[in-house]
């Protein structure tokens, strides 16, 4: 089914206005080692490798978050089919990373998507793989607690009401918030991967950087075509 819009207006504003406002801090995020104060590209070996799986973790929990509403409301279903990839995979690929994480330096990398879930009082039923039990009565995080100790920054939690807002968007225009948000989010997850294969220790993570540069670059040409398609003229 094609959506085309005549003229798209405030909602790509919107939606460009997101994008912009993310790709920033998402830019930044994917070249900081986020316990360590230092550029991803500063770090090598075992200090690379610890970066990369905390900085990884959070970032694939945040796509997550993402594409929950795009698997419950979006209007496309080949968009509502590559949300619950993009769900199925990083929820994959977070659970490898904190198991390397253990195994490699006995550190605890906290199950963010799960920590976020909580950040959600309202949605107690929302499920970790492409459901959502309750998701229109989803709530701003105005007032996050830090569940078991363990905080996010503020920039974080500008993302989590970001996130929770894309739940009260029409149809047609979460499609575009969406497509304009995600674009940039892969970019930077490749951006980071694209450090791996000379700056890691393990061989099992820069092969896991290397799946995330082919899927997610493909991921990226399909996005930038969907989102001309349907929704620019």
């Amino acid at each position: 089914m094609n959506t085309r819009w005549p003229k798209l207006g405030a909602s790509l504003a919107l939606a460009l206005a997101v994008a912009v406002a993310t790709l920033g801090p998402a830019r930044t995020q994917a070249q900081m080692g986020p316990m360590m104060g230092q550029p991803l590209d500063q770090l090598s070996g075992d200090d690379f490798d610890k970066a990369f799986l905390m900085e990884m973790s959070m970032h694939h929990a945040m796509a997550v978050m993402m594409a929950r509403p795009v698997v419950a409301n979006a209007v496309h279903q080949e968009l509502r089919d590559l949300a619950g990839t993009i769900i199925a995979a990083q929820t994959r690929e977070i659970a490898q990373m904190r198991t390397w994480a253990r195994d490699w330096y006995g550190m605890e990398i906290p199950d963010h998507v799960a920590m976020m879930d909580m950040m959600q009082p309202s949605n107690p039923g929302m499920a970790s793989e492409g459901g959502h039990a309750g998701h229109r009565s989803m709530q701003k995080p105005g007032g996050m607690t830090k569940p078991g100790g363990q905080g996010m920054p503020m920039g974080q939690m500008h993302d989590m009401s970001m996130m929770a807002d894309l739940w009260e968007l029409p149809p047609n225009r979460l499609e575009a918030v969406f497509l304009s948000l995600m674009i940039p989010h892969h970019q930077g997850a490749i951006e980071m991967a694209m450090l791996a294969p000379d700056r890691a220790a393990h061989q099992e993570l820069k092969d896991l950087a290397a799946s995330i540069i082919a899927s997610q670059s493909g991921e990226i040409a399909q996005m930038n075509g969907w989102l001309a398609s349907w929704y620019i003229l």
